[in-house]
């Protein structure tokens, strides 16, 4: 019962952070290069794809960022899935998120 609860939880933070686990596994991972070499190149590129729904990738970051630091990483971690780490960027998760925050202004 404790793995279905572990599990249930992992799929409602996925859920309700959508567009933040699609910035990092697809914009952030391996290849990254592609959209751009830096946080804000990359957030443009997202932002650019798209365009009517960056606003709900806002959102997301906004809620992130009330999170305390532990809770955060916890949750970030589970939207990465090993596709980003922040530190490879001289980042935590929350300069990480306050930059893309900035970019999507």
């Amino acid at each position: 019962m404790k793995s279905f609860i572990k599990a249930l939880h992992v799929w409602r933070i996925k859920r309700r952070y959508a567009f933040t686990g699609i910035l990092l596994q697809a914009y952030f991972f391996d290849d990254f290069d592609i959209y751009g070499d830096t946080v804000e190149e990359i957030v443009a590129s997202y932002r650019e794809c798209y365009k009517d729904n960056y606003n709900l990738l806002r959102a997301e970051v906004e809620e992130l960022l009330l999170l305390p630091d532990s809770e955060l990483a916890e949750r970030m971690a589970l939207l990465a899935e090993n596709q980003f780490d922040p530190e490879l960027w001289g980042e935590t998760w929350r300069s990480f998120l306050l930059r893309v925050l900035a970019a999507l202004e």
